[in-house]
């Protein structure tokens, strides 16, 4: 995907396996930290972050498509929301 694709082939095509390996990378990270492999549970989470931040930037150029304009702030303030949140955590 260029991130010239239709807005909602990022979403869904592209955003819903992004979200289960973020979400296995989670779960993997927090075992790490929890057997006491810091430095494996850190590296998971940087790869975590590195993954949710490739879709993004692919989401953020796609959501400026939209047929609706309302759908762009509220598009881009989601991605924003979801990688301030990925940053956190």
């Amino acid at each position: 995907m260029t991130g010239e694709e239709k807005p909602w082939r990022i979403w869904w095509v592209a955003g819903i396996p992004v979200g289960w390996l973020t979400t296995v990378l989670v779960l993997l990270a927090e075992e790490a930290h929890i057997s006491g492999n810091d430095g494996w549970g850190d590296a998971l989470d940087v790869i975590r972050f590195l993954v949710y931040f490739a879709w993004f930037r692919l989401a953020w150029r796609a959501s400026r498509d939209v047929a609706n304009p309302v759908w762009k702030p509220l598009a881009q303030g989601a991605l924003a929301a979801g990688l301030v949140l990925s940053a956190m955590f």
